[in-house]
């Protein structure tokens, strides 16, 4: 794939970036490319970009609970992704943690014959 089939380029709504600012936010949709966002600060994070109901959303898991998940049911293109924000956990000193719930259901790769 060249960098010109990048479905960022071909879409305006790819600015549509997924947000979980509240309990019960979720995404949910078909996984169409996997890769890596890199923070300016050096940081990396997984980067989704997945077709909804709503057209293209893109979901970059910097939060450290959901990135562990993604990392645990490693959705590839194909596959049906849902997260949904499911709580807060109070760490003191003002810190929060993010609880998110990840189902990730494979892709048919292989026809039954």
């Amino acid at each position: 794939m060249s960098i010109w089939d990048n479905p960022e380029f071909k879409n305006e709504s790819s600015g549509a970036y997924v947000n979980f600012k509240s309990i019960g936010d979720s995404v949910e949709g078909t996984v169409l490319s996997v890769g890596l966002q890199t923070w300016d600060d050096g940081t990396i994070a997984p980067k989704i970009v997945l077709h909804t109901n709503e057209g293209e959303r893109t979901l970059t898991a910097g939060q450290v609970r959901l990135k562990m998940a993604l990392a645990d049911k490693r959705p590839e293109q194909g596959d049906y992704l849902a997260v949904k924000f499911i709580s807060i956990e109070d760490r003191g000193g003002g810190k929060t943690l993010k609880h998110f719930n990840v189902d990730v259901r494979k892709a048919m790769t292989d026809a039954p014959f």
